[in-house]
């Protein structure tokens, strides 16, 4: 019986066509929110990881993705505003991501976290800052891969009585904001326990950039240190206002996305402030492994000016969602995907020196920091001693 308008030599080739095509349809992506500020006052500091981030991403991709699928990442560009990033919450629960990671300023951590717990998202903080929320004892849905304040600061107490063994007086300049608040109060603490007498915290606005009052009274206490909890943008004011200035003492700067080429072209030769920088990612040239060679050949590809520890930051967050995205059963749900985090492990190749690690009681893992100075004549910076190991309870490896 023939078909009207349909002959039936035809269905073979036609069930065939549909075979090849439901054989080669394009599996779904694995889809992870991101927040940033892409856009806002705090776009050069805390961007840099997502570009190192997409990098990655881009490399797994390419080589086939994670348990067959690729890997989306759905960016909201938050500026660093509170309504924003909690709209952006909404919107990323409404799109059906596994989790979100990325954040804004330190600020903004907090009512996030809350906002994606209330929506069960799991949500994992990048570089450069992390509440104290990601630290034990572990908090549903809450985990951080970049620099938890509270942690970081115990290292950069110890890290100020290595640069200046006789010191007595020490500054912190931070923000006005509960991250900087914070580092700089711990930072205080564990710095008079390492045997400074004189300790004082300046602060100055979200998006200040005008430091001059802010060195003058640096130049009228004279504190053998002053170290800060800033971003890009500020210390890239404060640093040649200092260096520029009669301050002969040291300049410890928290590499949170400060890049080297800030600190770099903020000190003149002959300047009479020391500059070291630390970092938990390594820096410029420093490092070596297969993931930094890997990194760095993405980074030359990309035509960025130079390696930095905010880039590599964001390459290492790629590799924790790839590794709990492969423990991530099925279409990887949030609540799986919260439960896959739980068992992150990865070996960051020479990124750090402390594998990233996550349990069910620990969301944030042993984190370690490398101390540089710089050398203001022959313009580069150079590791100093070994790497310093912390715990996320904030007690320094002996």
């Amino acid at each position: 019986m023939k078909l009207p308008g349909f002959s039936l030599p035809a269905l073979p080739a036609l069930v065939f066509a549909l075979g090849v095509s439901c054989a080669h349809a394009a599996p779904a992506p694995y889809r992870i929110g991101y927040l940033v500020d892409a856009s806002g006052s705090e776009q050069q500091t805390i961007k840099p990881s997502l570009d190192g981030l997409n990098l990655y991403i881009a490399q797994l991709n390419r080589a086939g993705g994670v348990n067959g699928r690729p890997v989306e990442i759905v960016v909201r560009d938050t500026r660093s505003d509170l309504q924003q990033s909690l709209d952006a919450v909404v919107s990323l629960a409404h799109d059906g991501v596994s989790g979100i990671a990325g954040m804004g300023m330190s600020s903004t951590h907090g009512p996030v976290y809350a906002a994606a717990q209330r929506a069960g998202l799991p949500v994992i903080a990048a570089f450069p800052a992390t509440t104290p929320v990601v630290l034990p004892p572990a908090k549903p849905n809450a985990y951080g891969v970049g620099l938890a304040f509270n942690v970081t600061a115990v290292v950069a107490g110890h890290l100020a009585r290595k640069v200046s063994p006789t010191g007595k007086r020490l500054v912190c300049v931070g923000f006005e904001s509960a991250g900087s608040m914070l580092a700089c109060s711990t930072l205080g603490k564990v710095a008079r326990a390492e045997g400074f007498t004189d300790v004082e915290t300046l602060t100055v606005p979200v998006g200040h950039h005008d430091f001059r009052a802010i060195v003058e009274r640096i130049r009228a206490s004279s504190p053998d240190v002053v170290t800060d909890c800033l971003g890009r943008a500020q210390v890239a004011a404060l640093l040649p206002a200092l260096t520029h200035s009669d301050y002969h003492g040291i300049f410890l700067s928290m590499d949170s996305a400060i890049g080297d080429d800030v600190l770099r072209d903020a000190t003149p030769a002959g300047s009479g402030t020391t500059v070291y920088s630390y970092s938990r990612y390594v820096s410029g040239g420093d490092g070596s492994g297969p993931q930094v060679d890997a990194y760095r050949r993405a980074v030359a590809a990309a035509n960025f000016p130079q390696p930095t520890s905010s880039l590599a930051a964001g390459w290492v967050m790629g590799m924790v969602l790839g590794d709990a995205l492969r423990r991530c059963p099925g279409d990887c749900t949030r609540q799986q995907f919260n439960a896959a985090l739980d068992s992150v492990d990865v070996d960051t190749g020479g990124l750090t020196a402390e594998r990233v690690r996550f349990t069910p009681t620990d969301h944030y893992g042993p984190s370690a920091y490398r101390l540089y100075r710089y050398d203001a004549v022959a313009r580069r910076f150079s590791s100093v001693g070994d790497w310093t190991r912390i715990g996320s309870d904030g007690r320094l490896a002996q």
